[in-house]
């Protein structure tokens, strides 16, 4: 079974990271800290998540602090995906958007759809024998932590560590890659068996509620999506009859719960991988041994997320409410 390791040295992702300047820091092994479960859903359909940082550890993925220089870069690789396979893509106004990437790479013999945006971040997308990699650069806000280098220049920089990726799994060996087996149990999206809603509505202070669900998280790449579609990840909008909790319509700011059946573990993983230090845990009423929750807030505005362990499943709570509260209510309602 292939590790990080197998599929790329610290000699492969260092140059990832060198300033303009010609710096070249020593990377480490550890995990960005983030706020969606499907984020770190792809080892639960077998595949490999690997990421390494420089510079300072990111403490909340909310906030961007002007404080200090990091960058992270991620190499994901889902088996099975190739035939789902469909390029992220740039948008130059605020985030990965809806226009296509105008920016093709040809990397160890693999065709692969790159770009830098404006999130900031870039990422070498390509379907690799049967398996959809995803590899992806991140950093602060104006990409302070790369200043003198060109979009081109970052990506340049990335290619070694594609190549290395890609060389791997294009010249295993009969029986050398060899992925774990995978048995998610479909589940259908019913928000209100899933969480109830007099607990929820009591949370927020408000009479009732229905539920908008979506059957896929509302990432912000292709690649999230389809991570989150093939682990049965689903996402529940909280719409009180005659209360406006939604409080932009995209539902950025509002309520929302996402709803991941039998992947507990991604939770476990925010707690026990490197960096997890960043995500401050917390504990929830109801919960017992073993389950787990951490707690991520804005610092300008009321906004909270909660993600959280119950039973075998995983849940994730967003809301400019008391999201503890909401929590506590999906256990209630659970247990």
């Amino acid at each position: 079974m292939y590790t990080c390791d197998d599929i790329a040295t610290l000699d492969d992702v260092a140059p990832v990271f060198v300033t303009a300047d010609g710096t070249a820091p020593t990377p480490v092994a550890a995990i960005q800290p983030a706020f969606n479960l499907s984020q770190y859903a792809v080892p639960a359909l077998g595949g490999l998540s690997c990421s390494w940082r420089v510079g300072h550890a990111v403490t909340n993925p909310l906030h961007d602090s002007v404080d200090f220089d990091w960058a992270y870069v991620s190499v994901k690789v889902v088996p099975g995906g190739a035939d789902s396979w469909a390029p992220s893509t740039v948008d130059d106004a605020l985030s990965v958007g809806d226009d296509p990437s105008d920016t093709a790479m040809t990397i160890g013999g693999i065709e692969a759809a790159t770009g830098c945006g404006y999130q900031p971040g870039c990422f070498i997308s390509a379907p690799v024998g049967d398996a959809w990699v995803e590899i992806a650069l991140s950093t602060n806000w104006n990409y302070r932590y790369f200043s003198g280098l060109t979009p081109d220049a970052i990506l340049a920089q990335m290619q070694p560590l594609a190549a290395s990726v890609f060389t791997t799994l294009t010249d295993a060996q009969p029986g050398q890659l060899v992925w774990p087996t995978v048995d998610l149990t479909e589940h259908e999206p019913d928000c209100t068996r899933a969480l109830g809603s007099q607990g929820i509505a009591t949370a927020l202070g408000v009479d009732s509620l229905r539920y908008d669900v979506r059957s896929t998280a509302n990432g912000s790449t292709r690649f999230e999506n389809y991570v989150a579609q093939r682990a049965g990840v689903f996402h529940c909008a909280v719409d009180a009859d005659g209360v406006p909790v939604d409080l932009i319509a995209a539902g950025v700011l509002g309520t929302s719960v996402t709803v991941a059946y039998d992947l507990a573990g991604l939770v476990d993983t925010m707690v026990a991988a490197p960096d997890s230090q960043a995500l401050p845990t917390i504990a929830l009423e109801g919960a017992v041994e073993g389950e787990h929750a951490v707690q991520i807030c804005s610092d300008a505005t009321p906004y909270c997320i909660v993600l959280f362990s119950l039973g075998e499943s995983a849940y994730q709570v967003e809301s400019n409410s008391d999201t503890v509260a909401i929590a506590e209510a999906i256990i209630a309602h659970t247990r």
